[in-house]
């Protein structure tokens, strides 16, 4: 076939793709870019929380952790006697127990090699809801006595433990519950300022404490909360607890 009537021949083909085609085509490529875009947002969201979720659990097993330490190191502050006769009984190892604070002494050597006391202070920040851990040095006075600086004191050293703990709801603990050698929870007062009655009786009477603690990514967003709960024994303050 010469070459001219080849080109005549293709230049007056009209066989192609139609219209129909065109939009069958169309369809279906749009329906296979709605399947990879939902996959893709299924698996950036499944991705997002299992990180939100691995980071509150490690914050909340962090804070747990720290604040176990501390209170297993919880010890008496002995008083030095006055006059004759038997001394007057230790200060108790709690100086107050606060349902979302507490302010005790502990036997932990933080520094260097010098075993001394320091007093220590857990407390969720009512604005921020920030769990904070406060520490002060003790002072001595010789012969095995201690002296702790006022709670007004700019601490030595503060630390946050967790971002933001959720509010107690109804039906949940609180931060700070205090246990008495029976297992048993020790009265304390309503709302956060509220605790176990300031007298030293009832807070020599304190034979563990059990922590609460409600990780959130932030403040008022309760996906991806972890709640981790732990009984915390006081093995210093020589109390015969009953172990169930």
């Amino acid at each position: 076939m010469p070459f001219r009537s080849v080109v005549r021949r293709l230049s007056s083909d009209q066989s192609g793709i139609s219209l129909i085609e065109w939009l069958v085509a169309m369809f279906v490529f749009g329906i296979v870019i709605t399947l990879i875009a939902n996959l893709y947002v299924s698996t950036t969201r499944a991705m997002d929380n299992a990180q939100n979720t691995n980071q509150n659990t490690r914050s909340a097993s962090n804070a747990m952790n720290e604040m176990a330490r501390m209170l297993r190191a919880g010890t008496d502050n002995p008083v030095s006697s006055t006059g004759f006769g038997a001394p007057p009984p230790n200060d108790p190892a709690f100086v107050y127990a606060r349902n979302e604070s507490v302010l005790f002494y502990a036997f932990v050597n933080l520094t260097g090699t010098t075993q001394q006391p320091i007093q220590v202070r857990l407390r969720i920040d009512s604005a921020t809801r920030q769990l904070l851990e406060d520490t002060w040095p003790a002072t001595s006075l010789g012969n095995g006595y201690w002296s702790f600086p006022a709670e007004t004191t700019a601490p030595q050293r503060t630390r946050i433990l967790a971002d933001v703990i959720a509010p107690k709801t109804t039906g949940s603990s609180w931060t700070f519950t205090y246990l008495d050698v029976t297992n048993t929870p020790i009265p304390t007062g309503a709302g956060t300022g509220g605790g176990v009655a300031n007298v030293k009786t009832t807070l020599a009477s304190i034979a563990s404490v059990q922590l609460t603690v409600t990780v959130l990514s932030r403040l008022g967003v309760a996906d991806h909360q972890v709640t981790l709960q732990n009984t915390v024994g006081l093995p210093n303050l020589g109390l015969n607890r009953t172990i169930s």
